[in-house]
């Protein structure tokens, strides 16, 4: 019996991985998606238990507690973990599940099922850091859903978060989503076989 696949897409902030992540699932149906908790209230357009399972402080950290996370992470003041039932139920099911997780949270996923996993990392478009962040700052300003502060605090990490780039297998540069979305899919679709 084939073991299910577990695609991680990680990426640094704004850089366009959940829109990318969106659109491979609604291309590929049968393909799960990994809802991860957070304490951040959602934001609008956002269904509770489809985009993410909202919980209280005190419910994420009972979680915590009882292991009920294979990993969770403070990002920009709110607390996001990964349920470990579901991974485990597509594992065993020969499923796909995609997840869309910052990237020390993936690197974790690929660290603890290595034989299982495919790590994409997704970056924004630019020839050098200073270029990208400057693409990200216009992107994440153009979201108009997010205060200044916000955005200062995602830039900072950025530079952080590039770090992890090479302990992914495969790197993509989101220059233009359908392209990206493509090209994804083409890998993903080659190591789920």
């Amino acid at each position: 019996m084939s073991m299910g696949k577990l695609i991680v897409l990680s990426a640094p902030s704004g850089t366009g991985k959940t829109s990318v992540c969106k659109q491979l699932l609604k291309n590929n149906p049968i393909w799960k998606f990994s809802v991860s908790a957070t304490t951040r209230p959602l934001r609008e357009g956002e269904v509770d238990g489809k985009d993410y399972i909202h919980m209280s402080n005190e419910k994420f950290e009972h979680n915590v507690k009882f292991g009920d996370f294979l990993e969770w992470e403070w990002v920009h003041g709110n607390k996001y973990g990964t349920p470990i039932g579901p991974l485990e139920d597509v594992l065993d099911d020969g499923g796909t599940m995609l997840l869309d997780i910052d990237v020390k949270g993936g690197k974790t996923v690929m660290e603890e099922f290595p034989e299982n996993t495919v790590g994409i990392f997704i970056e924004p478009p630019g020839d050098d850091v200073p270029e990208q962040l400057e693409i990200l700052e216009e992107r994440l300003e153009s979201r108009g859903n997010e205060p200044s502060k916000l955005i200062k605090q995602r830039l900072k990490r950025f530079p952080v978060e590039m770090e992890y780039k090479e302990d992914f297998q495969f790197h993509f540069i989101n220059e233009d989503l359908k392209e990206t979305v493509k090209n994804i899919e083409k890998v993903i679709k080659e190591n789920i076989k």
